[in-house]
């Protein structure tokens, strides 16, 4: 049977405990000793869950233009152009032109003079751009005719200057041309 005496002298407290056969006194409890060594590092836990990813930061500044690169290596060499001027001879007096007539040589052989129509739109539809060469190979002086709400620009005029003078004719707009070559008043 255990008994437990209690004595107590100033602030401080004696105990006095039986158990058994043994006695034990406990006195006042003297001053705390020094710390002991720091014990060895536990194992380190297992990680924990991947956090949620943050939002997406702010476009850098683009950056700078990459060098030039070098030039290639030049290709092939095409094939020759063939330039034929097909021709149109003419021996009359008179000539309007026609749609045959785009892109080709009109060839005006006769010892009196010569007039050379060209026609309207409306008559004759060359398209805006078209060509048309004209070559005074006989005597007579080819002259120029506007037909029907046709202009004809020209300087100093509308007439070939001489034998083997020559002319061209670029339609500009619907019923407007220019002529260019060997020209006289």
């Amino acid at each position: 049977m255990s008994q437990q005496v209690t004595l107590t002298q100033r602030t401080d407290t004696i105990a006095l405990t039986q158990a058994s056969s043994e006695i034990v006194i406990a006195g006042i409890s003297g001053p705390a000793g020094p710390a002991g060594a720091t014990g060895a590092t536990g194992a380190t836990g297992t990680a924990g869950a991947t956090g949620a990813t943050g939002p997406q930061g702010p476009t850098g500044a683009a950056g700078a233009t990459g060098a030039t690169g070098a030039t290639g290596a030049t290709g092939a060499t095409g094939a020759a152009a063939t330039l034929t001027l097909t021709t149109n001879a003419q021996t009359g007096t008179t000539y309007t032109l026609v749609l045959a007539d785009e892109q080709k040589l009109v060839e005006c052989s006769n010892a009196s003079a010569i007039a050379v129509t060209v026609p309207p739109n409306s008559s004759v539809a060359f398209t805006v751009g078209s060509q048309i060469h004209i070559l005074q190979t006989g005597a007579g002086q080819i002259t120029l005719t506007a037909g029907s709400g046709v202009t004809i620009n020209a300087t100093p005029g509308l007439k070939t200057r001489a034998q083997w003078s020559a002319l061209s004719l670029i339609k500009r707009g619907t019923d407007s041309w220019v002529a260019i070559g060997d020209l006289s008043a």
